[in-house]
This record gives C-alpha cells, structure tokens and sequence, in this order.
C-alpha cells in the first residue's frame, strides 16, 4: 500500500472512529432522555427529513466528487460550476420544502421544518466533503467531518438541558451546529454564487444519482415509516431504531474505506488491469469486514446494547441479530456500487436500486403485520441479498469496461 494512501486511509479512519464515537455517544443520550415512544417519535421525523434530503442533494454531492476526482463532462462556455449549481438547487429545494409544511399534522410541524433547515446544511457540508475528497485531500476532509461533528454534538447536546426537550429541541440544535461548521474556513468552497440552470450534461447524471439515493434511502429508511404506520407503536419503532444503530456504525467505519478506493478506481479508468486489481482488493477486504463485523456483533451486541440504551432496550436484542445477517451484503453492496458508479454505469446501478426498493417496500408490507419488528429486519436482509445479486450481475455481464 502507498503512503498517499495509507495516509488517506488513516486519516480518514481516525475521523470516522472519532465520528462514529460522538455520533453513537449522542445517539445513546438521545435515547436515555427522550425514551423509547420520544425516541421513536425523533427517528420518524428524522427518516422523514433524510428523504426530503435526497431532492435537497439532487445528485450533486456524488457528481462534485466524481467530476472533480476525473472530469468527464465536457467543458461548456458560459456554464456556472458544479458548485454554483448545486447551491441553487439547494436553496431552491429547501424553500419548496419548508411550503409544504403546513400539511402536516399540527405537532409535526416545527420540528419537521427544523428538520428540513438541519438538512439542508446537512447537504451543504456533504458539498465541502466532495470537493475535497475529490482533489484528494482526505486530510482535510477528515479535519472536516471532525469539526462538522463535533460542532452538532455540542449544540445538539446543549438542546437537551432545556426542559423537557423534544425532537423540536434537537433538530434545532443540529441545525445550529451545521451553522457554526458552515462559518470555518473549511466551507470556502461554497463562496460561490448560487445558481439555476437546466443543463442536460449535469441533470441526466445528477437524476441518476438521485433515483439511487431516493431508493437507497428508501428501502434503509422506510422500514421506520411503515413500523410506525402499520404498529402505531412508538416503542417498537425505537426499539428497532437502537439495534439498527449498531448496524449503521459497521457500515460508518466501511465509508471511509470505499470513498478512497472510489478514488482510486476512478482515476485508473482508462487501466483495466488497475482497476481491476483494485476492484478484487476492496471486495475481499469488504467481505472479510463483513464476517468479522457479524461474528463480532453476535457476540457482543447484546452487551453493547444494555450498555448503551439500558435496560429499557432490552426487545431490541433479537432484532439486532436479525439485522446482523444483512451485513454480509451490505458491505460488499459498498465496492459494487462504487465500482458501478466509476465505471459511468450509474443508470443500470439506478435500475437495480430502484427495483431493491420497490421489493423492500412491498416485503415490509408483508412481513410487519406478522412479524412486527422482526420482519422489518427480514425485510432488509432479503432486499441487500437482492440487490447484491443485482450489482453483480453488472461484473459478469460487461466486466470492468467503462461505459
């Protein structure tokens, strides 16, 4: 291994373990002080926010990262950069969002709204993270990340101490932290002029990437919606929602891992042999993390839990061995997708995806009315399966040849 890499890596990883501890101590807090009904109320308006996201976004964060690594997009005069673009879309999502508000059910109305405002800010600083890790400068998107975190722990904390906090409290603490983040030096990127403009060479791949983070978020995020809305039960929904934390962690430490090999894979396109090589690298090491992480989680999981949530979590235990037996897909699902995406194949990867979704969907129907929580968790690991069946089947057709 290179010590480019290595360095990339390491720094990376440092940043995602310190993340990954702010973010799982902030989750354990959230859930002792709202309890498992305000928890599961927060996980509902937050499921919701992270869809709404997927339009804020728009493809964006996937394109700036992909075109500055290696630029494939030919040069257009008179065309306002990626960023420039993105910004507009944002801000002109965000404000068709907090008007939509007022549909919602009376209660849900400010802390949704805090929620929209939170991601959008959310989706600015993933901007910060693409440019840099584009021009490959993982050093210093991992300084970000840090900083991004850290400042959201500490406001999103600080909204507890007020009296009988709620999901209101919180998002809106979130949102101030994004803000705090947002005003450092690392956020100059975005000193630029928002703009809006319709151009075919940034939207066909920009609507790619959003129909795969619509069905991905989906069927990763949906299971929550329709907990709540086929149980009513808000225990049972933060119930699920603490196992499925502990899933997400594995898949936080995977992410720096496959943003730099993504890199990578990118950049030896035009090299068959290369890419190839490294393609192979990142599934066997995927594969082996993915055992490592299901062992591990049998294991120790249920302590972790207990640990972590307390006593009152303790229903979440079996789903947690459920959810365990997704790992094994989910993390190899990462190089697919990855390597699908370098390879200029997002539209079959948007395809599959949205097919994993629909599946997912209609598997939560069937399995939660009979199952409840268990069968969300069932419902997961058969929708990864599929679609790791789906992406690979993209390898064995055309290979590693760019599209």
């Amino acid at each position: 291994m290179s010590r480019a890499l290595t360095k990339a890596l390491s720094s990376q990883w440092a940043a995602t373990l310190y993340a990954a501890a702010v973010s799982v101590g902030l989750t354990f807090l959230l859930g002792r002080v709202l309890g498992p009904a305000g928890f599961g109320e927060y996980s509902y308006l937050l499921t919701l926010g992270s869809l709404f996201a997927i339009l804020q976004d728009g493809g964006f964060s996937t394109l700036v990262f992909r075109e500055t690594a290696k630029a494939g997009l030919s040069p257009v005069p008179g065309r306002p950069s990626l960023l420039s673009l993105a910004l507009g879309h944002l801000l002109a999502v965000t404000l068709l969002g907090l008007c939509l508000i007022p549909l919602f059910p009376h209660g849900q109305r400010l802390p949704l709204g805090a929620a929209v405002v939170y991601y959008a800010l959310f989706c600015a600083s993933s901007l910060v993270s693409s440019e840099l890790k584009g021009h490959n400068n993982f050093a210093a998107e991992a300084l970000w990340r840090a900083v991004v975190r850290t400042a959201t722990a500490l406001a999103a904390g600080a909204a507890l101490l007020f009296p009988s906090p709620g999901p209101l409290a919180v998002f809106a603490g979130l949102a101030v932290g994004q803000l705090l983040a947002l005003a450092t030096p690392y956020a100059r990127p975005l000193l630029t002029r928002p703009k809006i403009g319709l151009y075919r060479d940034v939207y066909a791949p920009c609507a790619a990437f959003l129909c795969i983070s619509a069905a991905t978020t989906i069927y990763f995020r949906c299971d929550i919606v329709l907990l709540k809305f086929l149980t009513g039960d808000d225990a049972t929904v933060g119930n699920y929602a603490a196992a499925y934390r502990l899933i997400e962690g594995v898949i936080m430490l995977a992410t720096p891992l496959a943003h730099v090999f993504f890199r990578k894979l990118r950049v030896s396109l035009d090299d068959q042999g290369a890419f190839g090589r490294s393609f192979r690298l990142m599934l066997g090491v995927m594969i082996a993390l993915a055992v490592a992480a299901t062992i591990g989680g049998l294991i120790l999981g249920p302590f972790i839990l207990r640990l972590a949530f307390g006593d009152k979590y303790a229903a979440a235990e079996p789903l947690l061995a459920w959810l365990l037996a997704s790992l094994p897909f989910i993390l190899p699902n990462y190089v697919l997708t990855q390597g699908l995406v370098a390879l200029g194949r997002e539209r079959y990867y948007a395809v599959v995806t949205i097919i994993a979704a629909v599946l997912n969907i209609a598997l939560n129907f069937l399995f939660i009315p009979l199952l409840a929580a268990k069968g969300a968790a069932l419902a997961t690991v058969a929708t990864e399966a599929a679609l790791c069946a789906g992406l690979g089947w993209a390898f064995v057709k055309w290979g590693f040849t760019k599209r």
